[in-house]
């Protein structure tokens, strides 16, 4: 019995690691700076030197923009849910939660 509730009490510290939620806002400036600037933003993609794709999301301004339409966003969004965006590297789960969170919310901040 005193083994069994040992192995519970590990299975259930295990089952809370890697489990902390995502306290980031949902809101767009801290979409666009914590996970488009860094993730999409880059000169070589969607910065405002490059634009390309006619898109930039190294700056507020530029995301702002970028993000305008609804359509864009789904556009968008449709290529990051599909992890064809950015494309050496999918976002991380919790940041394309944060994104479908912002969306969800009806994209404020725009």
């Amino acid at each position: 019995m005193k083994y069994g509730f040992a192995a519970l009490a590990i299975v259930l510290g295990l089952a809370g690691c890697g489990t902390t939620p995502d306290e980031r806002p949902v809101t767009f400036e801290v979409v666009t700076l914590s996970v488009l600037a860094p993730s999409c933003g880059q000169v070589q993609c969607h910065s405002t030197s490059t634009h390309v794709t006619g898109y930039g999301f190294d700056t507020l301004a530029a995301s702002r923009d970028a993000l305008k339409s609804t359509g864009d966003r789904k556009r968008i969004w449709d290529q990051i849910e599909r992890g064809q965006m950015p494309p050496d590297a999918p976002l991380a789960d919790e940041d394309k939660a944060l994104i479908k969170a912002w969306l969800d919310a009806g994209a404020p901040g725009l």
